[in-house]
């Protein structure tokens, strides 16, 4: 597994997460390893390319949209599946990447409060801390009560791997966000 070493990040990367999380390592290096929607691979490995100059080159609009959406993700706050804002700004005032949030094990990092999945067979510790801080807002016991729910159903539709399992996860998280805002327009 090889190390990260944010010294060694492409110099962009290294800028947006110093912005994001100004002399805080240990909320960079969580907001590269986190899933920014629910199943995907972190930045980290899986998405310096958008950072390297001379890598890609042939689709700049799409790398400075990845860029776009990361840099927004490592300054993110705590959301739900309502997304209330009250003036333009979150209603829950946590920061997503705050070192005293709950954080899934990785290697790189430490956290206090180690989020584990509750049905591993359908999702994974990141999985789970993404419906955790982002769908239920920090509320472990409904977060919980979403992946148990939601695993049962990806397994009832044979829908655990592969292409069905992202429609599936599509459907579910637009129909939690419908419930919760009474939007089902």
């Amino acid at each position: 597994m090889p190390d990260l070493d944010l010294l060694s990040l492409p110099a962009e990367l290294q800028a947006a997460l110093e912005r994001a999380w100004p002399g805080c390592p240990e909320a960079q290096r969580r907001a590269l390893l986190a899933p920014a929607q629910l199943g995907w691979p972190p930045v980290w490995p899986h998405g310096l390319w958008a950072w390297r100059r001379t890598g890609h080159w042939w689709r700049p609009f799409a790398a400075r949209a990845e860029r776009e959406r990361a840099e927004a993700f490592f300054g993110a706050h705590l959301g739900d599946a309502r997304g209330e804002r009250w003036d333009g700004v979150p209603t829950y005032a946590e920061r997503l990447f705050d070192p005293n949030q709950p954080f899934f094990d990785t290697p790189w990092t430490h956290a206090d409060r180690l989020l584990r999945s509750p049905a591993p067979e359908a999702f994974s510790d990141a999985d789970f801390w993404f419906i955790t801080q982002l769908l239920h807002g920090g509320d472990l016991h409904w977060a919980t009560v979403t992946a148990q729910d939601w695993a049962r159903g990806l397994a009832a539709d044979r829908a655990l791997r592969g292409g069905r399992r992202g429609r599936w996860l599509h459907d579910a998280q637009w129909r939690l966000h419908m419930s919760a805002t009474g939007a089902f327009t």
